[in-house]
This record gives structure tokens, sequence and C-alpha cells, in this order.
């Protein structure tokens, strides 16, 4: 795997995430939650693009059932929540040593059990809450975790966020190049994190998710199909500002047909269905900014 090239030009931005990591480091809590709701509130009022984002895909998820006054709460509610999850996300290194005071975990029993077939366990996860923490969470249980990102475009800011997730023996895998190491690590019997809530693409599954198909992402079905792993959904509660609940839910059936199409779009289906209840039920932690509902091509597009 090459290294990305540093460039003088990276440097400017890196001093300055340094110097804002170091200061929210040194702020006390109470005051970073203060800032970062702040922050979010600012974001979400100059930020017009992806405020209207927000606010038309909450038209499209929960139509007329909600008024509008309640679907721009949540939306800055939404704003709030991803402002938190990076200053949480700076915080990691004053917390990982305690992260089990943290954040709490329903349950790990389900993990261990999977893990005993010995092909190892595919994390469902999503833009819910704070998805960076619990790779902390699981390695602090005893759980091998390796956890799929995009390479940021700055080398060095990429690092640095690298160290962050990796402080308590997390590992990181490039996206570009991570379907051999994935393999490797369930092998091994271990754990591989996959976030399951973006746009995949258009040649991608289009599942039900909020009564409209959406492109689901193919990998952690596949990935299953192929080497036996089990799929766990897990999904992080806010419960407070740096404080967090990790839900681990029942494995995803997987059970091959011999249609392999069929077989991973039902996958998907079933993870919508439970995304979209961990939606329903705290609307305002999950990240209503991301171009969702896109539609499918059509017959004859390139």
């Amino acid at each position: 795997m090459a290294e990305a090239r540093v460039s003088i030009g990276h440097y400017p931005a890196y001093v300055v995430l340094l110097a804002f990591c170091g200061l929210v480091r040194r702020l006390p809590g109470w005051c970073v939650w203060r800032l970062a709701r702040g922050a979010a509130l600012a974001a979400y009022l100059l930020d017009g693009r992806h405020r209207r984002r927000a606010v038309s895909n909450l038209d499209i998820a929960f139509g007329d059932t909600l008024r509008p006054a309640e679907k721009r709460a949540i939306a800055r509610g939404s704003f709030a929540s991803l402002f938190l999850t990076i200053a949480e996300l700076i915080r990691i290194p004053l917390v990982a040593d305690r992260i089990t005071d943290t954040v709490g975990m329903i349950t790990s029993g389900t993990i261990r059990h999977a893990r005993r077939r010995g092909r190892g366990v595919i994390f469902l996860i999503s833009h819910f809450g704070n998805w960076e923490i619990m790779a902390h969470r699981c390695v602090a249980e005893g759980f091998p975790l390796a956890s799929v990102a995009r390479p940021l475009k700055n080398p060095l800011i990429d690092a640095e966020i690298r160290r962050i997730r990796t402080l308590n023996g997390a590992r990181t895998l490039e996206k570009k190049w991570v379907a051999r190491e994935i393999i490797e690590t369930l092998s091994r019997n271990g754990c591989v994190a996959i976030l399951m809530d973006q746009y995949a693409g258009r040649e991608a599954p289009f599942v039900p998710f909020f009564g409209r198909p959406v492109s689901t992402t193919p990998a952690a079905a596949l990935l299953a199909l192929k080497t036996g792993a089990a799929l766990i959904p897990v999904f992080n509660e806010r419960r407070a500002p740096g404080r967090h609940r990790m839900h681990v839910c029942d494995p995803i059936p997987v059970s091959p047909t011999g249609d392999r199409r069929r077989d991973v779009a039902g996958i998907c289906a079933r993870y919508n269905r439970l995304l979209e209840e961990w939606v329903r039920r705290h609307p305002d932690q999950w990240l209503w900014m991301h171009r969702r509902w896109r539609r499918k091509k059509g017959a004859g597009e390139p």
C-alpha cells in the first residue's frame, strides 16, 4: 500500500487541527459540550445546503406525520449530534483508558457467542449517535476490531485521526485496499466494522428504507456469504454529551439460497428495517445531511 505524499500545503490545516484538538482537550467537558452545541446551531443557520438537505430527507422519511417545526428541530438535533461526535472523538485520548465508564454495552454476550463459531464477526454500523467511539468499547471488551475508513485527502490529518481511532489497539483499513484484509481478519476470528447507511452507487441493491428504495452497500452481505462471518448490527445511543450506550443486536440470519443477488438484497433489507426502527426512536441522533435517497439508474442509462 503506497504512502500518500505530504506537501508543504498540507501543514497549515494540520497545525490548526492540532491547536484545536489541544484546546478541546484542555477545556472542561461542560464547556466543550456547550461550544459544540453552539457551533452546531451556527452551522445549521449558515449552511443552507445541508440544512435544506436534512429537512428534505425528513420530508421523504416522515411525510406529513411530523409538522415542519418538528422536522426543523430534528435537523438541528442532527447537526448537534454530529458536532458532539467530533468533540467526543477529539477527547477520546482523555477517556480511552476508562472507556467502559463512558460507554455502556448491551449485550457483549451476543458477540462472544457469535465468535465461538470461529468465522469472525462483521459489525453493521451507521452514522447514528457516536459511531466512532464504539471501536474503543469493543477493544476494551476484548474483541479484536478493524474498521473500514476512507483516507482523508490531507495525509497528516488522516494520520492524526487514525492515531486517535487506534489508541487502544483497534485497526483501520483503507477502503481502497480493504477486501483481502477483511477476509484475513475474519479468518482469524476477528471483528470488522462496516458502515451501512451511505449511498452505495446505482449498481448496489435498492431496498426499502422509510418506504422508499435506497442504494445500500452489498459489501457486508457478500463477505458474510463468502466467509460465514456473523452479521451483527450495533447502534450507539447518546445518553448525554460524553455518555453513551452501545446496543448489540441479534445477528442477521445468513442463509444462502444459491441466488446471490436475492440473498444480498434480503440481508440489506433486513438491516434497513432495523436502522429505520432506531432512527424512528431517536431521529435527532442520525445524520440526515447525507444524500441517502438518490434515484436508481433508469433502463438504458450509462
